[in-house]
């Protein structure tokens, strides 16, 4: 009988550890596998971009090698494009030009250093958000990029010049364009009749640094029903028209250190908007600096800290004119006479004034896909690293401990019933 109690006990020890073990596999976290690299041209393993995007699986980067690639790609999953040597020595031409060449669909995509042209747009952001275009040549095309209902995306330090639109958005916030060139645009039929650097409509929060908008054949920058938005350090020179057209409630805009020059007819043209601000910009050789200013403000309307000649000055600030001609008795860089409706004109440009902050980025704008900080280089190399973190199904971590341990004292009571 002793014999046969140690031997019950024994397997109840053996049933217990056995469903420790089955618990462990439970709280055990299976890791994702590592993101891959798929190669493109030369000695890859795929042919097209498309092949490669088709193979990849989220996170993978798809290097694409020099040569010219004859295709319309859409990317509809997370990955990084990335030429292996610059846009200069890797094309892709739309195979059917009346449709895109790059379609991004979803989140968290990149493409770098393509040179890519011949299509109706270059890259469209389709519903995309937090996606990267940068380092990239689009030109040839109706629209260099188009971004169509986009949020949080980075188009960033790209050449778009010599197409219909430079950059086309519609219905799209909380973006970031920054440090392209968008010159040259000549218009293109349809949509595209007209030419601008960058055309918004309906499309509010988004932030425009950086940027070359000029020798268009119409205008450095549109802006039709669209709000909010803030532009900074941009320079709007030699366009057929004017350089910023607001149009039919393109309300609340910002403008500061930006440069309009020699635009053929007006700086800036207001037709049924309002509450828009310009402040801290250069308007230099234009032949009528504002067509129309409505209800807007032409200089800043609360004070701003900045310096001049050494100086530190907090006061309301206007913009600079370079047919202004008056004094500064007082020395603090603003004539003691106002020009148009400008109050506070300043006696120098901008360049003068020190270390004065441009207008924030309004707070209601959605995250962009890469810090204000951050350069897209940064953000690729994130992107190809493909680190991962094990991942677990929230909640469950607990459950497999319980299920083994209720396991086990399920088989111990069992034995002890039939011991007893």
């Amino acid at each position: 009988m002793f014999l046969l109690v140690i031997m019950k006990a024994k397997k109840i020890v053996q049933l217990v550890a056995a469903c420790i073990v089955l618990a462990a596999c439970f709280l055990t976290p299976i890791p994702r596998v590592s993101a891959s690299e798929l190669k493109v041209g030369g000695q890859g393993q795929y042919r097209t971009i498309s092949e490669a995007v088709k193979a990849a699986n989220s996170g993978d980067t798809i290097q694409v090698g020099p040569g010219t690639y004859v295709e319309n790609v859409v990317v509809d999953k997370p990955v990084t494009v990335v030429s292996t040597n610059g846009a200069q020595a890797t094309v892709v031409k739309a195979s059917d030009t009346s449709k895109d060449v790059f379609v991004l669909s979803g989140t968290g995509i990149t493409i770098q250093g393509l040179t890519i042209t011949g299509g109706n747009t270059g890259v469209t952001f389709g519903q995309a958000s937090n996606c990267i275009l940068t380092q990239c040549v689009a030109n040839g095309n109706v629209f260099g990029v188009y971004l169509a209902g986009a949020t949080s995306n980075l188009v960033s330090n790209n050449n778009l010049n010599y197409n219909g639109f430079g950059i086309y958005l519609d219905g799209s916030s909380g973006n970031k364009l920054s440090n392209n060139s968008a010159s040259y645009e000549k218009g293109g039929g349809g949509k595209a009749s007209l030419s601008d650097g960058i055309y918004m409509f309906n499309s509010h929060g988004n932030n425009v640094v950086g940027c070359d908008l000029s020798n268009n054949n119409n205008f450095g920058a549109s802006f039709y029903q669209s709000r909010n938005n803030v532009l900074s350090n941009n320079t709007f020179s030699s366009n057929a028209q004017f350089g910023v057209r607001l149009r039919d409630g393109a309300n609340n805009d910002k403008f500061s250190f930006n440069t309009f020059k020699a635009n053929v007819e007006n700086g800036v043209l207001i037709g049924n908007s309002s509450g828009n601000t310009f402040y801290f910009n250069n308007f230099l050789d234009e032949k009528s600096h504002f067509y129309t200013q409505e209800d807007n403000n032409i200089n800043s309307t609360t004070k701003v800290n900045y310096t001049y000649n050494g100086n530190s000055f907090s006061g309301f600030v206007g913009n600079y004119y370079s047919d202004y001609v008056s004094v500064d008795s007082d020395g603090n860089g603003i004539g003691d006479s106002s020009f148009a409706r400008d109050n506070y004109p300043l006696i120098k440009p901008i360049a003068n004034y020190g270390e004065a902050q441009p207008t924030p980025i309004p707070t209601a704008s959605p995250s962009l896909a890469a810090s204000e900080t951050s350069n897209a280089s940064t953000n690729v190399a994130a992107a190809s690293a493909g680190q991962r973190s094990p991942v677990l199904t929230p909640g469950f971590e607990t459950m497999g401990a319980l299920f083994g341990l209720l396991f086990a004292a399920g088989i111990a009571a069992t034995l002890k019933r039939r011991g007893s």
